[in-house]
């Protein structure tokens, strides 16, 4: 997940704490909560992993989550 976000928002993974992970059991998604303590932003995403841990895909949900608080 590092990665994921050092290579797409240019945020080095030592600015990075990881805030929530959550397992959607029966579904074998991850939901996963990161903050930047370096601008206090907070991004959202989805995992899925395959049953022998192989990445089947990240989704951003950020904007997702920014726009249901500003409602």
């Amino acid at each position: 997940m590092e990665n994921y976000i050092e290579t797409n928002y240019g945020i080095g993974r030592e600015d990075l704490k990881s805030e929530e992970n959550n397992y959607r059991r029966g579904m074998g998604l991850f939901e996963i909560e990161v903050k930047d303590i370096v601008t206090k932003n907070h991004y959202f995403f989805e995992v899925d992993i395959r049953d022998d841990y192989s990445l089947i895909y990240i989704k951003d949900l950020t904007e997702v989550h920014r726009k249901n608080q500003a409602d």
